[in-house]
């Protein structure tokens, strides 16, 4: 038996899942420059513009997220079927606390790559999943680099034959870029689609915080159901004993909810879509390369330079910041139905003549996909079957797929007027 050094008297008490626990070297990440920093990247951008309570922080939603991922461990680590008892480290094993401490740290680790005002401009500044790639950095950096290695050199923290492959574990883990089908489940457990732990509990958080209470459901039934399942001979994902169906399902439809009356609310979408511009201009001579420099960047160093800019009429990213800050002449956000003729639709709205600086376009991509609501289901006698064949709420549960005008304030009647035609729907 290797001695688990999850035990210990560290803790943080968290309004969602209460004490935290956490051992001494955990303590070292969680006190490091990258992850304090987590402390002033607010989790949600500027939604507290529109939701006051959204002041919450990436630093408690990366705890909770190796909470929840804790307890997910341990559970599908605990109930096997016979068909994966090989599959699964034995519970006590080295393999077992090495996996499971690769998991915490990924799990701790995984935001830590974020950008002020989290995702708001990360693909435009750093490119398709650039966080990830921060992340990589930021762990081989002096910052965590060292903390991690005192991991592999405490004498019996890590079994031998993994101490050389602990580091780059954390980051494949952290960003799904993995080989293998274990190594596979355990990075499902932090950042899967459906079941990860992340969205767990960035639903509850967000929830929490904004007071929108679409966003709760039962995760302990959720997380108690977890199954790591057959696909084929050789192939196994996490899936749900049937009896957590109604969970499943909870789950879904508060993601749903929750996209409609917070994370695309047309006001949050309406500033998030200025606060994208000014940090594009912001950010536009920004060495990404640099660690150090990233590091030292958050929201606060934004927004104080913002609101310096937006008392100085005379810098071009004045009336930019001063719509963040203030609401000057923000753009109306108006959404257009996926279902809708987009480039009709733009093709219509310019010929009324509209200046091109006093109108933008913007096509989305839809929350979930066909991949991310297919998974399998345990029933008795130790059977497996598509969701499908137990759920036909998860079906039929619409798009949230949304593309978006944004338009100046002067013109937003002539624009709802023509969206309205188009759709059918009433702007709102």
């Amino acid at each position: 038996m290797t001695k688990d050094f999850y035990i210990t008297d560290n803790r943080i008490f968290d309004p969602l899942h209460q004490f935290i626990r956490f051992d001494e070297l955990e303590k070292e990440v969680i006190d490091s420059l990258p992850f304090q920093r987590l402390h002033d990247i607010h989790q949600l951008g500027v939604t507290y513009q529109v939701y006051p309570g959204a002041t919450h922080s990436r630093f408690e939603h990366s705890l909770g997220v190796m909470q929840l991922a804790t307890s997910m461990f341990e559970i599908l680590c605990k109930f096997l079927r016979p068909d994966i008892f090989l599959f699964v480290p034995r519970k006590g094993s080295q393999e077992y606390f090495y996996w499971k401490k690769v998991l915490r740290i990924a799990a701790l680790c995984h935001d830590i790559g974020h950008l002020p005002f989290s995702h708001v401009a990360e693909h435009d500044l750093l490119g398709e999943k650039g966080h990830e790639k921060m992340l990589k950095k930021i762990i081989y950096s002096d910052h965590l680099l060292p903390i991690l290695e005192k991991m592999t050199q405490r004498e019996g923290y890590l079994p031998k034959e993994h101490k050389d492959d602990f580091v780059e574990d954390i980051c494949n883990i952290a960003t799904g870029n993995i080989q293998g089908s274990w190594q596979k489940i355990i990075s499902e457990i932090i950042i899967a689609d459906f079941f990860g732990a992340d969205r767990i509990d960035y639903l509850l958080r967000d929830s929490l915080n904004t007071g929108v209470m679409y966003g709760s459901f039962d995760f302990h039934q959720l997380i108690e159901m977890l199954r790591i399942l057959p696909l084929d001979k050789e192939q196994y994902c996490l899936g749900i004993d049937s009896k957590g169906m109604e969970a499943c399902e909870a789950l879904l439809l508060s993601r749903y909810f929750m996209y409609r009356r917070v994370y695309q609310h047309p006001a949050v979408v309406s500033y998030h879509f200025h606060l994208r511009r000014f940090m594009k201009e912001y950010f536009k001579d920004f060495d990404f390369d640099d660690v150090d420099q990233f590091l030292k960047i958050s929201d606060a160093d934004i927004l104080c330079d913002m609101k310096k800019i937006s008392f100085s009429k005379e810098h071009p990213q004045s009336l930019e910041a001063r719509r963040v800050l203030f609401k000057e002449k923000r753009f109306k956000a108006i959404a257009v139905s996926e279902h809708v003729d987009f480039e009709q639709l733009q093709a219509n709205i310019e010929e009324k003549g509209i200046d091109t600086d006093k109108i933008y376009f913007e096509v989305t991509k839809p929350f979930l996909s066909e991949k991310d609501l297919s998974f399998p289901v345990a029933k008795e006698l130790f059977s497996v079957k598509p969701v499908e064949a137990f759920s036909e709420i998860l079906s039929s549960i619409p798009s949230t797929s949304r593309n978006w005008i944004f338009v100046d304030p002067n013109f937003q009647s002539e624009v709802i007027s023509i969206v309205e035609s188009m759709s059918q729907e009433k702007v709102v």
